[in-house]
């Protein structure tokens, strides 16, 4: 081995072992600041975070309204029923000291905050009075809380429902009659109704309506994308249409009129009664409308009448199939008591088959519409077939 070839083998030899040197000293240098880093008591950051810690108002993110649950107190392991959204109450209980435990002591009952129960429930009825299905919300963030009378009725010629955040965090119907500030108003107006779906130029209007009242205010509006839910209104209300039936049976004469007073003593014992229109309704427990008895030809009733009408709202009645059959017991009831014929609005006869071939088809248009997530006589199904 020549002496240039010993000198380049010392001289590799001494590089490997300054890297592999180098590389020793940083890793033991990395490796004591890391345990002077975690050697300290560092926060949780999921653990330790305030509960109610919300963004603050400048990164532009809206706080939805919620209702928090009540957490569930420790206990043994037990099956838990499904439950609905509870609102949170107040529980005070006196706890008996030690020195009075000579045997087992039962704790009183708790005590719930009942107004503060009313409240919660007042605030879910409010904002359930919009669904972003159903309506174009537009959503006003002021800079200084807008006193309630300063909210004006925006014009539409379809149902507008204006909500409004408290300055206590509470959502309310907007109403002229109210003392709030709202630091937060939703606008909503509704997709479809009987008269047919959002026109764009309907949209256009409410829209440079809300953004004038926002722009006195010095407050930001958002609005959700115009043409998609313009699109939205046209489809909702195509459906609307093809679930959208009012069903008559009428009870027609065979020449004699009907005597009304016979007629208003069988309606009172089948139940229905007489209202402020003049028409005899048959209502729920609750006092909403199921079905009505009029005159075939939309005239008040006199003392006689040459026919009558059975009128069956589908999309308007909660429990329809129980209902509809009711209808048709009571109306070949009253045809059998005047001798008259229960027939369609096209003047054939309604015989058994028949009536339950129309019920067939309401079962259909039930199933459509629990699907839509439209059920009967709900709130939204008030809203859209009116």
């Amino acid at each position: 081995m020549t002496d240039l070839q010993l000198g380049s083998l010392i001289a590799g030899g001494a590089i490997v072992a300054a890297v592999y040197a180098f590389n020793w000293w940083q890793e033991h240098r990395y490796r004591k600041q890391a345990q002077r880093a975690f050697a300290q008591n560092q926060p949780d950051v999921l653990l330790e975070t305030q509960k109610n810690m919300v963004r603050p108002a400048a990164s532009g993110q809206r706080l939805e309204p919620m209702i928090e649950p009540v957490a569930a107190p420790a206990a043994a392991p037990a099956r838990r029923e499904p439950q609905l959204d509870v609102p949170e109450v107040d529980v005070d209980v006196d706890l008996p000291s030690f020195d009075d435990i000579a045997e087992p002591v039962r704790a009183p009952e708790p005590k719930v905050a009942v107004k503060q129960v009313e409240l919660q429930d007042v605030e879910v009825l409010a904002t359930s009075q919009l669904d972003a299905s159903l309506d174009f919300i537009a959503e006003v963030h002021a800079a200084e809380p807008v006193p309630a009378a300063d909210v004006p009725q925006f014009p539409a010629s379809k149902r507008v429902m204006v909500l409004g955040l408290t300055e206590a965090g509470q959502w309310e119907v907007v109403s002229g009659r109210s003392t709030s500030r709202y630091t937060e108003l939703r606008a909503g107006l509704q997709l479809a109704d009987r008269q047919g779906s959002l026109t764009q130029e309907q949209l256009n209007a409410f829209c440079m309506a809300v953004q004038q009242f926002a722009d006195e205010h010095e407050a930001v509006v958002t609005f959700p994308q115009r043409s998609g839910k313009l699109t939205a209104a046209k489809e909702l209300d195509e459906f609307c249409a093809s679930v959208d039936v009012l069903i008559g049976m009428n009870v027609v004469s065979q020449g004699r009129p009907f005597p009304m007073e016979r007629v208003r003593v069988f309606a009172e014992q089948a139940g229905l009664a007489r209202g402020t229109d003049g028409l005899f309704h048959y209502r729920s427990e609750s006092g909403k409308a199921l079905f009505s008895l009029v005159n075939q030809d939309q005239s008040p009733f006199g003392n006689t009448s040459d026919g009558l009408t059975f009128l069956f709202d589908v999309p308007r009645v909660a429990g329809g199939l129980p209902v509809f059959d009711h209808l048709s017991d009571i109306a070949q009831q009253l045809a059998n008591l005047l001798a008259g014929d229960l027939v369609d609005d096209s003047g054939r006869p309604l015989a058994p088959g028949s009536i339950a071939n129309i019920r067939r088809q309401l079962t259909n248009i039930y199933a459509q519409m629990d699907d839509r997530g439209i059920a009967p006589g709900s709130m939204a199904a008030l809203r859209l077939f009116a």
